[in-house]
Protein backbone atom coordinates (compact mmCIF):
# COMPACT_ATOMS: atom_id res chain seq x y z
CA UNK A 1 0.00 0.00 0.00
CA UNK A 2 1.85 3.02 -1.49
CA UNK A 3 1.55 6.65 -0.62
CA UNK A 4 0.64 8.70 -3.60
CA UNK A 5 2.55 11.34 -4.16
CA UNK A 6 1.94 14.76 -2.66
CA UNK A 7 2.85 18.03 -4.26
CA UNK A 8 1.51 21.83 -4.17
CA UNK A 9 3.40 24.86 -5.25
CA UNK A 10 5.99 26.52 -3.19
CA UNK A 11 5.81 30.05 -2.46
CA UNK A 12 7.52 32.77 -1.05
CA UNK A 13 10.47 34.95 -0.75
CA UNK A 14 14.26 34.07 0.09
CA UNK A 15 15.43 36.41 2.74
CA UNK A 16 19.45 36.74 3.56
CA UNK A 17 19.76 38.30 6.91
CA UNK A 18 22.30 40.75 7.36
CA UNK A 19 21.92 42.57 11.00
CA UNK A 20 24.09 40.03 13.12
CA UNK A 21 23.95 42.56 16.18
CA UNK A 22 20.39 41.70 17.28
CA UNK A 23 20.32 38.73 18.64
CA UNK A 24 17.42 37.06 20.25
CA UNK A 25 19.16 35.31 23.63
CA UNK A 26 16.27 32.38 23.72
CA UNK A 27 16.47 31.42 20.52
CA UNK A 28 20.35 31.07 20.41
CA UNK A 29 20.34 28.82 23.62
CA UNK A 30 17.43 26.51 21.46
CA UNK A 31 19.69 26.58 18.69
CA UNK A 32 22.56 25.42 21.22
CA UNK A 33 20.87 22.67 22.73
CA UNK A 34 19.59 21.82 18.71
CA UNK A 35 23.12 21.28 17.81
CA UNK A 36 23.99 19.35 21.69
CA UNK A 37 21.22 17.13 21.03
CA UNK A 38 21.93 15.75 17.60
CA UNK A 39 21.64 11.68 17.55
CA UNK A 40 22.03 8.76 14.74
CA UNK A 41 19.24 6.29 15.02
CA UNK A 42 21.65 3.35 13.52
CA UNK A 43 23.71 3.88 17.25
CA UNK A 44 20.67 5.06 19.73
CA UNK A 45 18.20 2.83 18.68
CA UNK A 46 18.37 -1.37 19.14
CA UNK A 47 17.05 -2.07 15.61
CA UNK A 48 17.52 -5.76 16.63
CA UNK A 49 14.44 -6.22 18.84
CA UNK A 50 11.71 -8.19 17.70
CA UNK A 51 8.52 -6.81 17.81
CA UNK A 52 5.45 -8.46 17.92
CA UNK A 53 4.12 -8.97 14.46
CA UNK A 54 0.50 -8.93 15.21
CA UNK A 55 0.60 -5.52 17.63
CA UNK A 56 4.08 -4.30 16.08
CA UNK A 57 3.85 -0.94 18.33
CA UNK A 58 2.69 -2.88 21.86
CA UNK A 59 -0.36 -0.59 22.40
CA UNK A 60 -3.15 -1.47 24.13
CA UNK A 61 -6.16 -2.20 22.07
CA UNK A 62 -8.33 0.69 24.05
CA UNK A 63 -6.46 3.14 21.41
CA UNK A 64 -8.54 1.25 18.34
CA UNK A 65 -10.90 3.94 17.66
CA UNK A 66 -13.83 1.27 17.02
CA UNK A 67 -12.50 -0.73 20.44
CA UNK A 68 -15.49 -0.89 23.08
CA UNK A 69 -17.93 -0.99 20.94
CA UNK A 70 -20.18 -3.63 19.52
CA UNK A 71 -18.50 -4.02 15.82
CA UNK A 72 -15.31 -4.42 17.65
CA UNK A 73 -17.37 -7.42 19.72
CA UNK A 74 -18.10 -9.01 16.43
CA UNK A 75 -14.50 -9.20 14.90
CA UNK A 76 -13.46 -12.37 15.43
CA UNK A 77 -9.35 -12.54 16.74
CA UNK A 78 -7.60 -12.80 13.33
CA UNK A 79 -9.41 -9.84 12.21
CA UNK A 80 -8.44 -7.92 15.52
CA UNK A 81 -4.84 -8.96 14.79
CA UNK A 82 -5.46 -7.51 11.51
CA UNK A 83 -6.69 -4.07 12.74
CA UNK A 84 -3.92 -4.05 15.66
CA UNK A 85 -1.32 -4.10 12.58
CA UNK A 86 -2.81 -2.23 10.07
CA UNK A 87 -3.76 1.09 12.93
CA UNK A 88 -0.19 0.85 14.06
CA UNK A 89 0.85 1.05 10.29
CA UNK A 90 -1.39 4.19 9.72
CA UNK A 91 -0.64 5.96 12.96
CA UNK A 92 3.09 5.56 11.95
CA UNK A 93 2.38 6.52 8.30
CA UNK A 94 1.10 9.78 9.73
CA UNK A 95 3.96 10.43 11.78
CA UNK A 96 5.88 9.66 8.96
CA UNK A 97 4.56 12.21 6.38
CA UNK A 98 3.92 14.46 9.05
CA UNK A 99 7.85 14.89 9.89
CA UNK A 100 9.02 15.07 5.90
CA UNK A 101 6.58 17.92 5.45
CA UNK A 102 7.55 19.22 8.30
CA UNK A 103 10.93 19.02 6.58
CA UNK A 104 9.51 21.47 3.81
CA UNK A 105 8.20 23.73 5.55
CA UNK A 106 10.84 24.54 8.42
CA UNK A 107 13.04 24.73 5.19
CA UNK A 108 11.26 27.38 3.77
CA UNK A 109 10.78 29.01 7.48
CA UNK A 110 14.96 29.17 6.96
CA UNK A 111 14.53 30.63 3.79
CA UNK A 112 11.99 33.48 4.45
CA UNK A 113 12.10 34.35 7.77
CA UNK A 114 13.95 37.54 8.20
CA UNK A 115 16.41 37.53 11.60
CA UNK A 116 19.42 34.99 11.49
CA UNK A 117 19.03 33.42 15.07
CA UNK A 118 15.14 31.95 13.47
CA UNK A 119 17.23 31.03 10.09
CA UNK A 120 20.09 28.86 12.29
CA UNK A 121 17.53 27.07 14.29
CA UNK A 122 15.65 26.07 11.57
CA UNK A 123 18.33 24.53 10.14
CA UNK A 124 18.61 22.27 13.23
CA UNK A 125 15.23 21.65 13.27
CA UNK A 126 15.70 20.11 9.79
CA UNK A 127 18.08 17.86 10.48
CA UNK A 128 15.87 16.71 13.34
CA UNK A 129 13.27 16.32 10.92
CA UNK A 130 15.31 14.39 8.15
CA UNK A 131 15.97 12.14 11.09
CA UNK A 132 12.35 11.20 12.37
CA UNK A 133 11.32 10.59 8.85
CA UNK A 134 14.36 7.97 8.17
CA UNK A 135 12.94 6.45 11.66
CA UNK A 136 9.95 6.41 11.32
CA UNK A 137 10.19 4.48 7.44
CA UNK A 138 12.57 2.28 9.03
CA UNK A 139 10.09 1.01 11.32
CA UNK A 140 7.28 0.69 9.05
CA UNK A 141 9.72 -0.78 6.35
CA UNK A 142 11.40 -3.67 8.72
CA UNK A 143 8.31 -3.93 12.11
CA UNK A 144 5.20 -3.31 10.31
CA UNK A 145 6.04 -4.01 6.70
CA UNK A 146 2.56 -1.34 5.45
CA UNK A 147 2.27 1.93 4.99
CA UNK A 148 -0.86 4.23 4.60
CA UNK A 149 -1.06 7.51 2.67
CA UNK A 150 -0.88 10.90 3.79
CA UNK A 151 -4.80 11.77 5.41
CA UNK A 152 -6.91 14.40 4.08
CA UNK A 153 -6.67 16.54 7.19
CA UNK A 154 -2.95 16.63 6.94
CA UNK A 155 -2.87 17.14 3.01
CA UNK A 156 -5.41 19.89 3.29
CA UNK A 157 -3.35 21.57 6.18
CA UNK A 158 -0.20 21.58 4.46
CA UNK A 159 -0.97 22.13 1.11
CA UNK A 160 -2.62 25.82 2.39
CA UNK A 161 0.52 26.87 3.77
CA UNK A 162 2.61 25.71 1.44
CA UNK A 163 1.27 27.88 -1.03
CA UNK A 164 0.97 30.58 1.12
CA UNK A 165 4.25 33.36 0.52
CA UNK A 166 4.14 34.53 4.50
CA UNK A 167 6.67 32.62 6.22
CA UNK A 168 4.70 32.50 9.74
CA UNK A 169 2.04 30.43 8.40
CA UNK A 170 4.43 27.81 7.74
CA UNK A 171 5.74 28.15 11.59
CA UNK A 172 1.94 28.66 12.66
CA UNK A 173 0.89 25.37 11.11
CA UNK A 174 4.52 23.22 12.03
CA UNK A 175 5.13 24.86 15.54
CA UNK A 176 2.22 25.26 16.91
CA UNK A 177 -0.57 22.92 15.22
CA UNK A 178 1.43 19.74 13.56
CA UNK A 179 3.87 19.55 16.17
CA UNK A 180 1.50 19.30 19.04
CA UNK A 181 -0.26 16.86 16.63
CA UNK A 182 3.18 14.42 16.92
CA UNK A 183 3.48 15.19 21.01
CA UNK A 184 -0.02 13.96 21.76
CA UNK A 185 0.67 11.14 19.44
CA UNK A 186 4.07 10.71 21.51
CA UNK A 187 2.71 10.63 25.12
CA UNK A 188 0.16 7.77 24.29
CA UNK A 189 3.08 6.34 22.67
CA UNK A 190 5.49 6.70 25.80
CA UNK A 191 2.69 6.13 28.49
CA UNK A 192 0.93 2.89 27.10
CA UNK A 193 3.51 1.05 24.71
CA UNK A 194 5.42 -2.01 25.98
CA UNK A 195 7.48 -2.08 22.96
CA UNK A 196 10.58 -1.26 23.89
CA UNK A 197 12.05 -0.27 20.56
CA UNK A 198 8.81 2.25 20.30
CA UNK A 199 9.04 3.36 23.81
CA UNK A 200 12.86 4.63 22.93
CA UNK A 201 12.32 5.66 19.78
CA UNK A 202 9.27 7.79 21.10
CA UNK A 203 11.43 9.69 23.59
CA UNK A 204 14.35 10.15 21.99
CA UNK A 205 12.11 12.24 19.37
CA UNK A 206 10.35 13.62 21.81
CA UNK A 207 13.46 15.43 23.24
CA UNK A 208 13.87 17.09 19.25
CA UNK A 209 10.02 18.05 19.06
CA UNK A 210 9.88 20.03 22.39
CA UNK A 211 12.37 22.55 20.89
CA UNK A 212 10.57 22.57 18.35
CA UNK A 213 7.30 23.75 19.72
CA UNK A 214 9.22 26.12 22.22
CA UNK A 215 10.71 27.87 18.67
CA UNK A 216 7.49 28.52 17.26
CA UNK A 217 6.40 29.94 20.68
CA UNK A 218 9.34 32.45 20.89
CA UNK A 219 9.04 33.13 17.30
CA UNK A 220 5.75 33.45 16.49
CA UNK A 221 5.31 35.62 20.45
CA UNK A 222 7.16 37.84 19.25
CA UNK A 223 6.24 38.72 15.43
CA UNK A 224 2.49 38.57 16.49
CA UNK A 225 2.57 41.56 19.03
CA UNK A 226 2.79 43.61 15.81
CA UNK A 227 -0.15 42.45 13.71
CA UNK A 228 -2.84 44.71 12.27
CA UNK A 229 -6.31 43.61 13.49
CA UNK A 230 -6.67 42.06 9.99
CA UNK A 231 -3.90 40.54 9.94
CA UNK A 232 -4.37 38.67 13.35
CA UNK A 233 -8.57 37.86 11.99
CA UNK A 234 -6.68 35.82 9.13
CA UNK A 235 -4.72 33.47 10.98
CA UNK A 236 -7.25 33.36 13.45
CA UNK A 237 -9.18 31.78 10.89
CA UNK A 238 -6.76 29.89 9.67
CA UNK A 239 -6.34 28.20 13.69
CA UNK A 240 -9.97 27.57 13.32
CA UNK A 241 -10.31 25.70 10.37
CA UNK A 242 -7.20 23.94 11.11
CA UNK A 243 -8.10 22.69 14.43
CA UNK A 244 -11.87 21.75 12.99
CA UNK A 245 -9.65 19.55 10.45
CA UNK A 246 -7.41 17.77 13.35
CA UNK A 247 -10.20 17.40 15.69
CA UNK A 248 -12.63 15.34 13.31
CA UNK A 249 -10.13 14.08 10.49
CA UNK A 250 -8.15 11.88 12.89
CA UNK A 251 -10.34 8.90 12.37
CA UNK A 252 -8.29 6.55 10.55
CA UNK A 253 -10.28 6.42 7.37
CA UNK A 254 -7.98 5.35 4.80
CA UNK A 255 -8.05 1.85 7.22
CA UNK A 256 -11.72 1.70 7.27
CA UNK A 257 -11.82 1.58 3.69
CA UNK A 258 -8.89 -0.43 3.09
CA UNK A 259 -10.36 -3.38 5.51
CA UNK A 260 -14.08 -4.72 4.34
CA UNK A 261 -15.96 -4.11 7.95
CA UNK A 262 -18.30 -1.07 6.63
CA UNK A 263 -16.49 1.73 6.21
CA UNK A 264 -19.06 4.26 6.96
CA UNK A 265 -20.56 2.20 10.12
CA UNK A 266 -16.72 2.11 11.02
CA UNK A 267 -16.00 5.88 10.41
CA UNK A 268 -19.39 6.99 12.86
CA UNK A 269 -18.19 4.90 15.86
CA UNK A 270 -14.56 6.03 15.49
CA UNK A 271 -15.76 9.80 16.01
CA UNK A 272 -17.64 9.24 19.16
CA UNK A 273 -14.71 6.53 20.63
CA UNK A 274 -13.16 7.09 23.59
CA UNK A 275 -9.76 6.13 22.24
CA UNK A 276 -10.39 9.46 19.84
CA UNK A 277 -11.71 11.12 22.81
CA UNK A 278 -8.57 10.41 25.07
CA UNK A 279 -6.39 11.84 21.87
CA UNK A 280 -8.07 14.76 21.41
CA UNK A 281 -7.68 15.67 24.59
CA UNK A 282 -4.02 15.40 24.12
CA UNK A 283 -3.44 17.15 21.19
CA UNK A 284 -5.83 19.96 22.40
CA UNK A 285 -3.97 19.98 25.82
CA UNK A 286 -1.09 21.47 23.69
CA UNK A 287 -2.38 23.57 21.55
CA UNK A 288 -4.42 25.94 23.21
CA UNK A 289 -2.17 27.02 25.49
CA UNK A 290 -0.04 27.45 22.78
CA UNK A 291 -2.29 29.49 20.99
CA UNK A 292 -2.89 31.87 24.22
CA UNK A 293 0.41 32.10 24.35
CA UNK A 294 1.20 33.36 21.11
CA UNK A 295 -1.38 36.10 20.72
CA UNK A 296 -3.87 34.20 18.73
CA UNK A 297 -6.88 33.78 20.98
CA UNK A 298 -9.52 36.21 19.76
CA UNK A 299 -13.51 35.85 19.66
CA UNK A 300 -13.66 33.73 16.77
CA UNK A 301 -10.62 31.33 18.35
CA UNK A 302 -12.15 31.46 21.97
CA UNK A 303 -15.81 30.29 20.60
CA UNK A 304 -14.84 27.74 18.08
CA UNK A 305 -12.59 25.86 20.98
CA UNK A 306 -15.47 26.74 23.17
CA UNK A 307 -17.71 24.32 20.82
CA UNK A 308 -15.26 21.73 20.95
CA UNK A 309 -15.21 21.68 24.91
CA UNK A 310 -11.42 22.05 24.81
CA UNK A 311 -11.46 25.75 25.98
CA UNK A 312 -10.43 24.89 29.58
CA UNK A 313 -7.12 24.32 28.58
CA UNK A 314 -6.14 27.84 28.19
CA UNK A 315 -5.13 28.13 31.72
CA UNK A 316 -3.25 24.49 31.70
CA UNK A 317 -0.15 25.89 33.40
CA UNK A 318 3.55 24.87 30.98
CA UNK A 319 4.99 23.08 34.22
CA UNK A 320 2.65 20.42 34.13
CA UNK A 321 3.18 19.81 30.48
CA UNK A 322 6.66 19.97 31.08
CA UNK A 323 6.13 17.58 34.26
CA UNK A 324 4.22 15.47 31.67
CA UNK A 325 7.09 14.99 29.40
CA UNK A 326 10.03 14.81 31.84
CA UNK A 327 9.23 11.61 33.37
CA UNK A 328 11.11 9.74 30.72
CA UNK A 329 13.34 12.03 29.33
CA UNK A 330 15.80 12.84 32.18
CA UNK A 331 16.36 8.92 32.33
CA UNK A 332 17.39 8.95 28.08
CA UNK A 333 19.68 12.44 29.03
CA UNK A 334 21.03 10.36 31.95
CA UNK A 335 21.95 7.80 29.63
CA UNK A 336 22.99 10.40 26.53
CA UNK A 337 25.35 12.10 28.89
CA UNK A 338 27.24 8.34 29.89
CA UNK A 339 27.49 7.67 25.99
CA UNK A 340 29.02 10.98 25.14
CA UNK A 341 31.44 10.57 28.11
CA UNK A 342 33.03 7.45 26.65
CA UNK A 343 32.53 8.23 23.01
CA UNK A 344 35.02 11.76 24.24
CA UNK A 345 37.33 9.37 26.18
CA UNK A 346 37.28 7.39 22.93
CA UNK A 347 38.53 9.97 20.46
CA UNK A 348 40.72 10.94 22.55
CA UNK A 349 42.33 7.59 23.07
CA UNK A 350 42.52 7.03 19.26
CA UNK A 351 43.95 10.88 19.02
CA UNK A 352 46.48 9.83 21.45
CA UNK A 353 47.46 6.95 19.74
CA UNK A 354 47.70 8.54 16.02
CA UNK A 355 50.18 10.70 17.86
CA UNK A 356 52.98 8.50 18.64
CA UNK A 357 52.08 5.98 15.40
CA UNK A 358 55.41 6.88 13.48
Amino acid sequence: MNSAEWSAPLNGTAVLATDYTDRDELTLRLYALGKQRQWDADRRLDWQIEVDPDNPMGMPDSVIWIAESPLWDRLPEPERVVLRRHTAAWNTSQLLHGEQLGLIAVAKVAQTVPDVDSKLFAATQAMDEARHSEVFDRFLRTKIGLQYPLTGSLSTIFGDIVRDSRWDLSALAVQVMVENIAMAAFTLQRDQSTDPLTRALTTYIMQDEARHVAFGRILLRHYYRDLTAAERAEREEFVVEASWALREGFVGEEIWHTLDYGAAECIAVARSSPALRQYRRRLFMRIVPALKDIGLFGPPVREALGKMGVLGFADLADDALEELDDRTLSEMDSREREERREEIETTIALGADEQVTP
